[in-house]
């Protein structure tokens, strides 16, 4: 590829902080990557968007200079390599419980000889200025594929997960990790029990040179988990930064009438 790529930032040791988008506004994407966030992960498990949507997304990202990554939905995996094949950089599958979940990810994500991706990526070297082998020869080695660690039965497999050929890493969900190890108690991302996880997680990614990824609910705890080691942080929500932004300017108008003046 003749652009630059996120890969190729995280090689370098970059922390990403990445907006998190559920919304079906594909020129949210551009808005967010506008706003110097260093990518934007459009949601399609919980999310709004149809495929389409995210589509449009990615290509209006593109205009704003930002990489686009996909979390797709439950069994997503004929989505997500859709979503590679028109300009997506990363792709999260959700709830991967097992290292035969982590080789169907695989498979459906890489080109031969690694996996069996179909071929198909017109758009994506549209998107990325690039020759078609030149993409082709890249696409396994410049598109990152995650799996969600997110359930007791991913943590348990962790590291056989981790160590499945081709899998580029592993991206943390703390609210279902949570629900998951507290058997339906509890949603907290600080519960003793995920804090282990993390922990192990961190530990067994870095050993084998595997990217890691989380969800942060806000900067504060994108900023904590950058200064664990994660490589790559998703906050927050588009509709959450809408509403805080909502909310300061109306307190603002508000809180303050202005100097005497006329009315405009």
């Amino acid at each position: 590829m003749t652009a630059p790529t996120l890969r190729s930032r995280l090689a370098k040791g970059e922390k990403i902080f990445a907006a998190w988008m559920g919304a079906a506004y594909p020129r949210m994407a551009e808005a967010l990557g506008r706003a110097g966030f260093d990518a934007v992960i459009v949601d399609l498990q919980h999310g709004e968007a149809s495929f389409g949507e995210a589509r449009d997304a990615i290509s209006a990202a593109h205009l704003a200079g930002t990489p686009t990554g996909v979390r797709v939905g439950l069994d997503g995996f004929g989505d997500a390599a859709r979503l590679y094949d028109v300009g997506a950089e990363f792709a999260i599958l959700p709830m991967i419980n097992s290292v035969a979940d982590a080789r169907r990810l695989v498979d459906t994500l890489k080109y031969p000889p690694v996996g069996g991706r179909s071929w198909g990526g017109t758009r994506a070297i549209s998107l990325f200025g690039a020759e078609t082998e030149a993409y082709r020869g890249a696409a396994n080695d410049q598109l990152i594929a995650l799996a969600m660690i997110e359930t007791r039965q991913a943590a348990d497999a962790l590291e056989d997960i981790l160590d499945v050929p081709g899998l580029d890493g592993v991206f943390v969900g703390p609210s279902d990790l949570s629900i998951s190890l507290s058997n339906g108690a509890r949603l907290d991302h600080q519960l003793p029990e995920s804090v282990e996880v993390i922990n192990r997680v961190l530990a067994a990614a870095k050993a084998r040179n595997k990217l890691t990824a989380i969800y942060c609910g806000n900067g504060e705890a994108a900023a904590r988990n950058a200064e664990l080691g994660f490589d790559i942080m998703g906050i927050g929500s588009d509709w959450a930064f809408l509403t805080a932004g909502a909310q300061a300017a109306l307190k603002a108008a508000r809180g303050h009438a202005g100097p005497a003046g006329p009315n405009y």
